[in-house]
């Protein structure tokens, strides 16, 4: 590997994290100022909602065909096209005014988030070593993370003056999209060190997601997925029963989140933890479900930040360890599409578990709803015993177009 290979592998990586953390910024751009875009824009907040809501549901039909066509796609072909989205969305939003404008932006955004997230399997592969992958991974998707606790600190600096605010994102998204033009180099003419090949031919992506314990990791980040979500959705008056206000439930999510980014940072790294994979997920079930429980019962803040540090690191620590186990599998060829079924299965997770838990919450049953996830983690936990994790080899088939 030469140096100038070397440098454009971890250039590339860069460039895919920005542009994940800015997705993901896009994403709850209008979240956490619900009430000053209502007011501005003058509709209801509920019509607000659909400024964020457009992502998930876009991504549930797209999620398989943008997979299916990343495996296809050279990643700095895929990777411009999503820059140059990003910023064609970002100025719809500004030069139409009013609210079909920003509603405008953020669907033209939002079809190709299931793009990008497919790309990060397909980008480890083609651009880093075996022993590299995992690392290469951890740092893709501590991108998402990173983005989402930006726009919770930066959004609401921007409440005062939504539309105005519009240009800043405009100059961010024109310098990145300029960035990925001009830096990110063509892909290798193979992937990087020895690989497995997935199988060939039009039926092997069916063959491809239909492997056991494919299947087992899709259901695990259903779960998980659906934990994360499902907590987070209701942190703010399951911690009120308790007797704390919106600020200390905001300081417990961030405890969570930081937890979870740091422990995305230090897991992966430890040979130990990422060479085992059942220990790590099993661990992290079993630590979560005492701690979950913890969660619903406690109202002492200093406790309840600590109990979500350490919650953030079983929830999210484990992710990259799923994702490179997912891209492992599935091999050269199929990495977007197995990506991109794991994130499915992750988003109908967040839906179905936030469903199923909607009447504990209308009435309040916080302690039973504290029982449920804790629940879902033992579930977790068993089925995580019965992974099994030996990829299977076959002949490659279609070459990658520059």
């Amino acid at each position: 590997m030469t140096p100038t290979s070397i440098s454009a592998r971890w250039r590339v990586l860069t460039l895919y994290a920005l542009l994940n953390a800015l997705m993901q910024f896009q994403w709850l751009r209008f979240a956490p100022i619900a009430n000053d875009v209502a007011a501005q824009y003058g509709v209801s907040v509920g019509t607000v909602g659909w400024l964020s809501l457009v992502f998930p549901l876009l991504f549930l039909p797209l999620a398989l065909p943008s997979g299916a066509w990343v495996d296809r796609l050279s990643l700095r072909s895929g990777l411009r096209l999503v820059a140059g989205v990003l910023l064609a969305g970002a100025l719809l939003r500004e030069l139409w005014p009013g609210f079909a404008g920003l509603l405008a932006g953020q669907i033209l955004i939002a079809l190709v988030q299931p793009m990008l997230m497919s790309s990060l399997a397909p980008l480890a592969r083609v651009w880093f070593e075996p022993e590299q992958r995992l690392q290469a991974t951890a740092v893709g998707t501590l991108a998402l993370f990173v983005g989402l606790g930006a726009a919770f600190v930066l959004i609401p600096l921007s409440a005062g003056d939504v539309a105005a605010s519009q240009s800043i994102d405009t100059i961010v998204l024109a310098i990145v999209a300029a960035l990925v033009f001009a830096l990110v180099p063509r892909d290798p003419p193979a992937p990087i060190g020895d690989t497995m090949a997935a199988p060939s031919g039009k039926s092997s992506a069916r063959f491809l997601l239909t492997q056991p314990a494919l299947l087992l990791l899709f259901a695990l980040i259903f779960i998980g997925n659906g934990f994360f979500n499902a907590l987070f959705t209701w942190i703010e008056p399951m911690l009120g029963a308790n007797g704390l206000n919106a600020d200390a439930a905001g300081y417990v999510a961030l405890a969570m989140l930081a937890g979870g980014v740091a422990g995305m940072v230090f897991v992966p790294a430890l040979p130990v933890l990422a060479a085992r994979l059942r220990l790590t997920l099993s661990l992290a079930a079993a630590l979560g479900i005492p701690l979950t429980l913890m969660l619903t019962r406690s109202n002492e803040l200093p406790l309840l930040c600590a109990i979500g540090v350490v919650l953030g690191v079983t929830m999210l620590a484990p992710l990259p360890l799923l994702l490179d186990t997912v891209s492992e599998l599935a091999g050269d060829h199929h990495g977007g599409l197995a990506m991109s079924a794991f994130w499915l299965a992750g988003n109908a997770g967040a839906a179905a578990v936030i469903y199923a838990l909607s009447y504990l919450a209308d009435h309040q049953l916080w302690s039973l709803a504290g029982y449920a996830f804790a629940g879902l983690l033992l579930l977790q936990l068993l089925l995580v015993q019965a992974l099994r994790v030996e990829p299977f080899k076959a002949e490659a088939d279609r070459p990658r177009c520059q």
